[in-house]
């Protein structure tokens, strides 16, 4: 459910961006993209070694099946493939709601870091 309520976090999120009419040049647009990206994998892969728990249910398969860098290789050559093939041929308007959007991602993750290191810390606590 908490998911969920992320996908539609996201989604309303891009609608507001869309509505402003808010654009950026696709090349600029594309670098807050990786970044946003790049900050996902950094902070899921700090999330996962403090014991956190992968929320989007595709990729927690995944990292169960394949383990984290292979799944971290796949993604990353899925990422290409929507870059190239769905999200260049996108309007600026689109391409900059994706790019602002997808911040959510690190930024939650950040969040879920930030309790993980409040309970590693109350269990060093009580020991």
């Amino acid at each position: 459910m908490k998911y969920i309520m992320f996908v539609v976090l996201m989604l309303g999120t891009a609608c507001m961006i869309l509505i402003s009419g808010f654009t950026l040049p696709t090349v600029i647009a594309l670098m807050v993209l990786v970044l946003a990206v790049a900050s996902d994998f950094l902070t899921t892969l700090a999330c996962l070694k403090k014991r956190g728990k992968e929320g989007n249910p595709v990729i927690a398969f995944l990292l169960k099946k394949m383990g984290v860098l292979e799944t971290f290789g796949l993604m990353a050559g899925i990422w290409t493939c929507l870059i190239v093939f769905r999200w260049l041929p996108a309007t600026e308007g689109i391409q900059t709601a994706v790019a602002f959007t997808y911040w959510l991602v690190p930024v939650n993750n950040l969040i879920v870091l930030r309790r993980l290191n409040g309970a590693s810390r109350k269990s060093h606590a009580m020991q």
